[in-house]
């Protein structure tokens, strides 16, 4: 799925109404060339009631990442996303 900065921008909006509080654990990265990966831990404190959770109910996830660089700007980012149930 592409997204455009507008449906970047929207979706960072809401996010930002739905947690309170987040982290992120980067456990492995792998730079190739232009290219770094990264294995990521998230966990976020919810704001507001989402999918059956409570707010201040904590979500978790873990996260592949692969970024593609280009003239030490990020041009491409790809999100392999696996959430703890709910």
């Amino acid at each position: 799925m592409r997204s455009s900065l507008a449906d970047i921008k929207r979706a960072s909006a809401q996010g930002r109404k739905s947690v309170s509080r987040q982290t992120y654990t980067v456990r492995n990265e792998l730079a190739s060339g232009d290219w770094v990966a990264l294995q990521v831990d998230w966990e976020g404190a919810l704001a507001i009631p989402v999918a059956g959770l409570a707010a201040g109910a904590t979500m978790r996830a873990y996260f592949a990442m692969f970024l593609h660089f280009r003239d030490g700007k990020i041009m491409q980012q790809s999100n392999y996303d696996c959430f703890e149930p709910w």
